[in-house]
């Protein structure tokens, strides 16, 4: 399947450009003033990553002149198959054994499920963050009472881990509260 073995990155990359075709550059400076940034490895790795989507057949180049503009502007646009790889990325299961890992993609999945996902897919996903982050939050909690820490900084980091981790499952109780209490306001595609 084309959507195998996408990093992160590209997934984030094809998001992004369903939601607004856009050029090479227009998507290095979205990273470059937004906190989005976290989401792109290095700055060498945009353009290789917009040629390996492309040449996938998950992204197509159209090539013009914008007003005023010397240059050519290459914008890419997503494909069928690009919308595909990408509705499946925005619905894959919270892995509760990675949830720490991968907190930071699951976030960017959810800010793009919006117009992607129905209310209740949402819901669905955003129950399934809160239970891995209430096991996570329990597990860390349940080691640190376990006392076998020596030292102090040790527990003031697994310290710092609860209080980050508790605060991401504080947010998704809020998320799921305001999700379940809105009006749908899109229409989804169909």
């Amino acid at each position: 399947m084309a959507g195998s073995l996408l990093t992160g990155f590209e997934q984030v990359l094809i998001g992004l450009i369903a939601a607004r075709p856009q050029s090479g550059y227009d998507l290095k400076q979205y990273f470059a003033t937004t906190p989005a940034s976290v989401y792109q490895p290095s700055s060498g790795a945009l353009y290789p990553a917009l040629r390996r989507l492309e040449r996938r057949g998950l992204l197509r180049q159209s090539t013009g002149k914008s007003d005023g503009a010397r240059r050519q502007r290459h914008v890419y646009q997503v494909t069928a198959q690009g919308r595909a790889v990408h509705a499946a990325w925005i619905r894959e299961p919270v892995n509760p054994a990675r949830v720490s890992h991968d907190l930071g993609m699951h976030l960017m999945r959810f800010a793009m499920m919006e117009r992607q996902l129905s209310q209740e897919e949402t819901l669905a996903f955003l129950r399934c963050l809160q239970a891995a982050l209430a096991d996570l939050v329990a597990g860390i909690e349940r080691y640190v009472g376990d006392g076998e820490l020596p030292g102090r900084n040790g527990p003031l980091a697994l310290e710092h881990g609860i209080a980050v981790f508790r605060a991401s499952l504080d947010w998704t109780g809020r998320a799921i509260t305001v999700i379940a209490d809105a009006p749908a306001e899109f229409e989804l595609p169909g």
